[in-house]
């Protein structure tokens, strides 16, 4: 901040250049981020935790496996909501919370992609029943039961790879734009000290 004092002695108070170059930048950041919009990825990604986590409820009624012992569908998909909230908040403080977001999309990453691994082993540890024949002419009941849980699995899983996109393009995003905003402080900060 300038100080300067005029012949009556009264004292004027006006931001530096370096400070204005500041508002600017964080201006500039604000605005590039608003250009990715962090909202529209926030939103896909609570809309993807909620379906993950809607699809995983009919597999309460089949067989108990690794999935539903670990509750993976639970924690993955309540891990991308929180991933989409911070993507949402993004949008409104943009200077304050983009490491914040950051962060929490790099987590979401790591865990969508445990998530995706657990998903494929428990359906490949737990295959399909072939069909036997009741009474009926039908298959039994746990021939339709595997059936309908694989499904349900690879569903889930397929969605998650959704995520896990989505995901590492939000991250790349903030990644690029709170690299160019670090650079630049870095400068401005080094301006302060030598412009004196």
């Amino acid at each position: 901040m300038t100080l300067t004092v005029s012949t009556d002695l009264s004292v004027n108070t006006s931001p530096t250049q370096v400070e204005e170059k500041l508002q600017d930048k964080q201006k500039a950041l604000r605005d590039s981020i608003e250009k990715g919009e962090p909202q529209i990825f926030g939103v896909a990604q609570i809309v993807i935790g909620l379906l993950i986590i809607s699809y995983s409820i009919p597999l309460l009624s089949t067989e108990i496996t690794m999935i539903l012992n670990f509750g993976v569908p639970w924690w993955s998909g309540l891990t991308f909501v929180i991933s989409g909230s911070a993507g949402i908040a993004v949008e409104k403080y943009a200077t304050l919370k983009v490491s914040v977001c950051l962060a929490v999309s790099a987590v979401t990453i790591i865990i969508s992609v445990i998530a995706l691994i657990m998903y494929y082993a428990d359906i490949a540890f737990n295959p399909p029943t072939k069909c036997h024949m009741g009474s009926r002419q039908m298959c039994d009941h746990q021939y339709y039961a595997t059936h309908f849980s694989t499904g349900l699995k690879a569903t889930i899983s397929m969605v998650s790879v959704v995520q896990t996109a989505i995901s590492s393009a939000f991250t790349a995003i903030l990644y690029n734009q709170r690299r160019n905003f670090t650079g630049y402080a870095v400068n401005i900060s080094l301006e302060k000290y030598f412009i004196i």
